[in-house]
């Protein structure tokens, strides 16, 4: 119940409040809403953060929902343009702009302590940002890194044409192996893999107005060299097929020697380094003509038709308090997202410190006003210079007139 909207008389209000001064807190139950919740690994780390969160806040109940990753964002669309969603949605912060504009999230400045939202780096911060207002809390931040094969890899390739040497070799002498895997099918994940080389060639998806720049020379040849890894120097197993996520358990399978992936590649592969199947090391992505990586990050949203915004509040801030994040981000695979985790025996192996070391070299997600068109317009432009249907220029061409006239630029 909220008190702000309960009718009642002047001296019913009166004795209303005294007895909220003298006793406990109304009941609350807020719903919060996260890709992956009935995944094993999450499951029992969501139990532990609730039931430590309700300890702490007797008053308020959480429930705890969730659907798979590939059907996120369209039950979060569907939930906000309904009236129905979550009082906290776990989003990827690309969308943060989009369910902005759609009025569908509000501002967590005042709900979410200044505190909590100071220990976030403020680069991560600024991304969930828009309209000049704090719409969401960063949650989950990572890097990538380049996985290989130590048994087969003494050392890793520090640049493209290292690289794809390194691919040809392991690919002659291990038949059924392949030295590298790129994805290209229809996934989000499709933009992170084909911008890290936009990125290390120079290029960008947006300048700094907002005005695309994925047809420019720099993102033609990164296209390119991704077309070429698997038509000319065959390294590759069909992107076509794969999306990123499913690349992890071909590293484990011994079908491929190297990979692009988060940390979260090793919880997925469920195998440590130094294993007899598949022992790896993960080094920093191999340099274009600069040394690049994305950097992406997943933020906390609260409803803006949320009944009880406050309690909201709360459990976002609890959630980002350093024992319980470390807790989180250790389970789920992530880069530390607070200074405080960074000093956690935790994250000081070889391991963790290579992805920590890629922060100093990363970019930012692009923001375009809506996400998923951006998405389906650079999957078509990769697919379709992959199968020989366009150049990668002509690809590329056609990608950002698309870009255009949907009118998802930032500065549109």
């Amino acid at each position: 119940m909220n008190l702000r909207t309960t009718r009642l008389g002047p001296s019913l209000c009166i004795l209303a409040l005294a007895a909220g001064l003298a006793g406990p807190a109304l009941a609350e139950e807020i719903r919060f809403f996260i890709p992956g919740a009935s995944e094993e690994r999450n499951q029992k780390l969501l139990d532990e953060i609730v039931a430590g969160f309700q300890e702490k806040y007797p008053h308020i109940t959480v429930k705890v929902e969730g659907v798979g990753w590939d059907e996120a964002f369209q039950k979060l669309s569907t939930d906000f343009i309904a009236g129905r969603a979550a009082d906290v949605a776990y989003i990827g912060t690309r969308n943060v702009a989009e369910f902005s504009m759609m009025g569908a999230i509000q501002p967590v400045d005042g709900l979410v302590d200044a505190e909590t939202l100071g220990r976030i780096p403020e680069p991560v911060r600024v991304a969930a940002q828009f309209g000049g207002k704090q719409m969401a809390v960063p949650m989950a931040f990572s890097t990538q890194a380049l996985y290989y094969r130590t048994d087969l890899i003494p050392t890793p390739p520090k640049t493209w044409d290292e690289l794809v040497a390194t691919a040809k070799a392991v690919t002659e002498k291990n038949p059924g192996m392949y030295g590298y895997a790129t994805a290209a099918a229809a996934h989000v994940t499709l933009v992170s893999q084909f911008l890290n080389f936009v990125y290390q060639n120079g290029g960008e998806a947006f300048d700094s107005s907002g005005e695309t720049k994925i047809n420019s020379p720099e993102a033609v040849g990164a296209l390119q060299f991704y077309v070429d890894l698997f038509q000319k120097d065959k390294v590759v197993p069909n992107p076509l097929e794969l999306n990123r996520e499913q690349h992890p358990p071909l590293f484990a399978q011994g079908k491929i020697a190297m990979m692009v992936s988060g940390p979260w590649g090793k919880a997925i592969m469920g195998l440590d380094p130094d294993n007899k199947t598949a022992p790896y090391a993960v080094a920093p992505l191999p340099c274009g003509k600069e040394c690049k990586g994305e950097l992406v990050s997943d933020s906390l949203a609260i409803s803006a038709k949320s009944e009880h915004p406050e309690a909201a509040g709360k459990f976002v801030a609890y959630l980002l308090q350093p024992d319980i994040h470390a807790k989180w981000d250790a389970t789920s695979g992530l880069v530390p997202l607070l200074a405080e985790e960074e000093k956690l025996d935790t994250f000081k192996t070889p391991f963790w410190q290579t992805f920590i070391a890629m922060k100093a070299n990363g970019f930012a997600q692009p923001t375009p006003r809506a996400w998923q068109p951006f998405e389906e317009i650079l999957v078509e432009a990769v697919q379709s210079a992959i199968l020989g249907k366009a150049t990668p220029q002509e690809a590329l061409d056609a990608a950002a007139e698309k870009i255009r006239k949907a009118r998802i630029e930032p500065r549109a």
